[in-house]
């Protein structure tokens, strides 16, 4: 964030619902997974850069080998131009602590995780997904404003509980949040907001 420049909006677009996603190497028998809980921990720098943390909940019916998570990257702007974010992915990490495999490739306009996770079979499993974007902010004349999809759109599996919670710089003030819920492209703001002492609170209903 720039110094003298304390106004920042925060458009939050909280996506949920059945939207794509696939097993990694199915096996053969009736297989279904649920996101539980989807919770994000986003950190603002005063670099402009957001560093962010993700915990999902997954319940894992039947056996499999793991999941995909998919991050848009490429967004555009109400005037019609695209823009692109770079994520630098962290690590992935089970409720012990343990690094789980990865493999992160790019497709279309997203940034696609392959996950492994080792004896996923009838089971529910928290893992959290540590990145960075070193450019999120975007500029303008009036403001500063953060554009953030938090769950993604690439989902074919229910998300039954989304949460973020936005962790502003110090001295950051002139604020104002709004957030979307719904798929792709909805207005729906089916969700609380708390504005909190360093940021805000957003929870879908």
């Amino acid at each position: 964030m720039r110094k003298g420049r304390l106004l920042l909006r925060l458009p939050l677009l909280l996506l949920f619902g059945f939207i794509c996603g696939a097993p990694l190497n199915p096996l053969a028998g009736q297989r279904s997974l649920e996101i539980q809980d989807f919770r994000v921990t986003l950190q603002v720098g005063a670099d402009a850069s957001i560093r962010v943390i993700e915990s999902i909940t997954v319940r894992f019916n039947g056996e499999w080998n793991g999941f995909f998570r998919t991050i848009p990257v490429e967004y555009q702007n109400p005037q019609g131009f695209s823009y692109r974010l770079f994520l630098n992915v962290e690590d992935m990490r089970d409720e012990s602590g343990t690094e789980l495999r990865t493999v992160v490739s790019n497709e279309r306009g997203y940034r696609k995780i392959k996950i492994w996770v080792p004896d996923a079979r009838n089971v529910t499993r928290t893992l959290t997904l540590r990145y960075t974007v070193p450019t999120a902010l975007r500029f303008f004349d009036d403001h500063d404003e953060l554009y953030w999809n938090v769950t993604g759109t690439e989902w074919d599996i229910p998300i039954q509980r989304a949460s973020a919670r936005i962790e502003l710089p110090e001295g950051a003030t002139g604020l104002r949040a709004t957030v979307f819920t719904g798929a792709y492209g909805s207005q729906a703001g089916d969700a609380r907001v708390d504005e909190l002492e360093d940021g805000f609170y957003f929870e879908t209903n």
